[in-house]
């Protein structure tokens, strides 16, 4: 435990110096180390992808995602990227066709184009108007999900969720983790409503995070789910006592892209 939160405080005060204190693009670099190192986890760390080639175009794929969605025609360049990346692995198949299976050129595909495109559209959200605050939005809902469901289903669970993939999670935790979930990000948007002077849709703000809180267990499920296909108990070790990048984001990988949709359609808050 001590451990545990040692390494979160860590994480919290670099979090706040990379987005609070250094330049935005020092918050892009950021995300595009997190992504690569995700990579890693999911392809040659835990011995899913057994080949380099595949495993470093996919590690340099992932590290480029971010810088794309930070440019002006970024939806072009993310379709030109998506392309690019399909090809390459696929390529990289052709030319070692019968030492690579179908499953290592999806797996690199996934960690190094899907997920980076996913994911990284929280640069997006951070070059909005006080996006250096809405970031925490997708995170809110995905971590306070995971803390509601975690705290009723610990008090008040009796019915199974998915018992073959968590064991521990339960039909109450997961309600609780909506529940917490919506109240966390009415507060949110409440603090930022009396800071900033913005304009809420609270109907609207109540439908989103109700979506976003089953997106977020549904991508805590889904990893989850890969870690018991490959028998992982955690996808790396860059956060003591938390595990990997993918450990640590996995249900923010769904939260991040609905939570720019959200943000768009309610204008940025404002």
């Amino acid at each position: 435990m001590k451990t545990r939160i040692i390494s979160a405080l860590v994480a919290i005060l670099i979090f706040i110096a990379v987005v609070y204190f250094l330049p935005p693009v020092c918050f892009t670099v950021a995300v595009s180390v997190l992504l690569a190192i995700a990579a890693y986890e999911l392809t040659y760390r835990n011995g899913i992808v057994k080949s380099r080639p595949l495993f470093v175009m996919s590690v340099l794929f992932a590290a480029v995602a971010p810088f794309l969605a930070s440019a002006a025609n970024w939806e072009k360049l993310y379709f030109i990227f998506m392309f690019v990346a399909f090809a390459t692995f696929f390529a990289i198949w052709l030319f070692n066709y019968g030492k690579l299976s179908l499953v290592m050129v999806e797996t690199a595909f996934f960690a190094g184009a899907v997920i980076p495109m996913i994911f990284s559209v929280i640069v997006r959200i951070r070059m909005m108007e006080n996006g250096e605050f809405m970031i925490l939005f997708p995170f809110v809902a995905a971590w306070m999900t995971d803390t509601g469901a975690y705290f009723v289903g610990s008090f008040l669970g009796k019915h199974k969720l998915c018992e073959k993939i968590s064991p521990k999670k339960t039909v109450e935790g997961a309600v609780g983790g909506v529940v917490v979930c919506i109240l966390s990000l009415i507060a949110f948007a409440k603090i930022m409503e009396v800071n900033f002077s913005m304009q809420v849709e609270y109907p609207l703000l109540a439908i989103g995070a109700l979506v976003l809180s089953v997106l977020a267990q549904i991508g805590d499920l889904s990893f989850s789910l890969i870690k018991r296909e490959y028998n992982i108990k955690d996808y790396g070790n860059l956060f003591p006592g938390h595990g990997g990048v993918l450990d640590r984001f996995d249900s923010t990988v769904f939260t991040i892209p609905v939570s720019f949709i959200i943000l768009v359609l309610m204008g940025g808050m404002v």
